[in-house]
């Protein structure tokens, strides 16, 4: 009597029908979420039909899948394993059969007769060799006898190959990208692809889907899994952690990004996030990332400018022939690298990010402002202006290439513009991308066997100092009493033990460090810094204030700008 009705419209008549039979048990009202197709939005009706599972438990498929990802599978991040392992745990059989006009077909075939399953080792063969000869649609195209073996027949009543039906439900499309560790990795090994596969990739929402799915058939079909590791990403959301979509219009189109701030912002942008969870992009966020692209641009065309008449016969191959300063440099140096690589090698991308831009923050706003002194005062050939390029050379070397997998146009820019004698050197790959990884042997002078860590601690004590010194330099230039740091003479009062480290250094590399005329040690309870006016007067080249005139030849410059002069072969008019 519903016959042809809509299934709303059927249910109060169902309900009357059930009520003038007297069996209506109760009849209620209920307010309730209720499902609704995501591409149409209209309600979805369920309807109860055959269908074909994988049983998750008869063959201990599930047992067998949770070992894999327990105790097989390295998951990107570790939490990653806890997420499909209660999916798995919690998952019930899995159907995978579909009814749709065309897919990959289920190849069992049904006896017309009584209903029975015809499934067979020959049957299975005689699909495979079709399928290999004709393709997929040879399936709706032909009939079984065809192509099946002429004795083939029902099981249960006997009844010959014509009389055989071939399913019409498909496989379900998460099958059919379950299988792909099958199809392109076992079969195509002349490639060199191998199996199991060395890491699968993709978003978040495959631990439902594609990496579950490649789990469970490769667990059944093989004892193991598909993959060595599994790493995950999350979704790009706009500033507000919105999804894009066109209909909000708030997608970002990364060819437009590419055009207005370059690829490698949008690179370095990349490696910034933490992929596992999603993530925001926006103009704003892009222009914070572009900021710090400059910094490493800005930072690395310093370098640059300053090794252009540098080869490697000038590198300073003494580890004690360094300034404290270049030491602790080297040492951080070394330290970014094993940083770095132990972050590319747990896939830590924001960990790389992060690190590179302290390091060349740290470079920027202490190495590169202290050494300048030495790089534009000292003679060409000055054994303190030459120790100064070793440093920066070394740091060049493993900056061009610990950040070239994200500045890549960037890096082999830099590659490009090396100082002039290197660019010539016989064998030199024409990219940084083939320049290989740098290693602790490629370091010149060589590392001493710490790695450079004492020297690094005995120099982090001149750092804290520095600190206090640049804030009481800063409250000096707020008052007026000094313009320019050089201005300063500076005294330093420190405990005991930070005294005798200090005093080790000398006045010279702490007046470098601090970029002051004059400095001066106290003993004293705790750190502290004073600031008077440097005596003397202020050199014109170096602009330190020194004593002016001492040698003849140069009578308007200090003592070694003079000296710097007459080692360039300079005269006065």
């Amino acid at each position: 009597p519903f016959s042809g009705m809509e299934v709303n419209e059927a249910n109060p008549v169902i309900i009357e029908w059930l009520r003038d039979r007297g069996m209506l048990i109760m009849h209620e009202d209920i307010d309730h979420s209720y499902p609704h197709c995501w591409r149409c939005h209209e309600p979805v009706i369920f309807r109860a039909t055959s269908q074909w599972f994988v049983s998750m438990d008869d063959t201990n498929l599930r047992t067998n899948a949770l070992d894999a990802i327990n105790d097989q599978v390295q998951w990107i991040p570790a939490w990653a394993s806890n997420r499909i392992g209660s999916m798995v745990a919690e998952r019930p059989d899995w159907c995978i059969s579909r009814q749709r006009s065309w897919g990959v077909p289920i190849p069992v075939f049904t006896c017309g007769k009584c209903g029975e399953t015809v499934a067979t080792e020959a049957t299975f063969d005689a699909v495979v060799d079709l399928f290999y000869r004709e393709g997929a649609d040879a399936w709706f195209t032909k009939r079984p006898e065809q192509y099946l073996p002429a004795d083939t027949c029902c099981p249960k009543c006997g009844a010959g190959v014509q009389d055989l039906e071939p399913e019409k439900d498909i496989l379900d499309v998460w099958w059919e990208s379950g299988v792909t560790h099958q199809s392109v990795l076992r079969h195509r090994a002349d490639e060199g692809l191998t199996w199991p596969a060395d890491m699968y990739l993709e978003g978040s929402d495959q631990h439902r889907g594609w990496f579950q799915s490649s789990l469970l058939t490769s667990v059944g079909a093989y004892g193991q899994p598909p993959y060595k590791a599994v790493m995950h990403c999350g979704f790009t959301v706009d500033e507000n952690g919105e999804k894009m979509s066109k209909s909000k219009g708030n997608g970002v189109d990364p060819a437009e990004v590419m055009s207005k701030f370059g690829a490698d912002v949008l690179r370095l942008w990349v490696s910034s996030v933490d992929y596992s969870h999603d993530v925001s992009i926006s103009d704003n966020i892009l222009k914070q990332v572009s900021d710090a692209y400059r910094k490493f641009r800005n930072s690395l065309r310093f370098v640059l400018g300053n090794l252009d008449d540098f080869d490697n016969t000038m590198l300073v191959t003494d580890w004690n022939a360094l300034e404290p300063i270049d030491r602790y440099m080297m040492a951080k140096t070394y330290g970014l690298l094993n940083s770095v690589e132990n972050a590319y090698d747990n896939y830590k991308f924001n960990v790389v990010y992060r690190e590179c831009y302290d390091f060349v923050n740290e470079l920027s706003s202490v190495y590169l402002d202290v050494t300048k002194d030495r790089l534009y005062s000292e003679a060409p050939d000055s054994p303190r202006r030459r120790a100064a390029q070793t440093v920066l050379m070394n740091i060049l070397e493993v900056l061009v290439r610990v950040l070239a997998p994200i500045l890549s146009f960037t890096c082999d820019e830099v590659w490009e513009h090396y100082p002039p004698a290197l660019r010539t050197d016989e064998g030199r790959p024409f990219s940084v991308q083939l320049a290989g990884w740098p290693e602790r042997a490629d370091f010149v002078p060589a590392l001493p066997e710490d790695g450079g860590a004492a020297d690094l601690e005995r120099f982090e004590v001149a750092m804290a100092a520095r600190e206090v010194v640049t804030k009481a330099l800063e409250e000096s230039r707020n008052e007026k009493f000094v313009n320019k740091s050089q201005e300063a003479a500076v005294k330093v009062t420190l405990p005991a033990e930070q005294l005798s480290v200090m005093q080790d250094f000398g006045p010279e590399v702490l007046e470098e460090l601090f970029i002051v005329s004059q400095v001066s040690l106290v003993g004293g309870d705790a750190m502290a810094a004073s600031i008077g006016h440097a005596a003397g007067e202020k050199c014109p080249r170096c602009w330190n204030y020194r004593d002016l005139g001492v040698d003849d030849s140069h009578p308007d410059v200090c003592g070694r700008c003079a000296a710097a002069l007459n080692a360039m072969g300079f005269e006065e008019d």
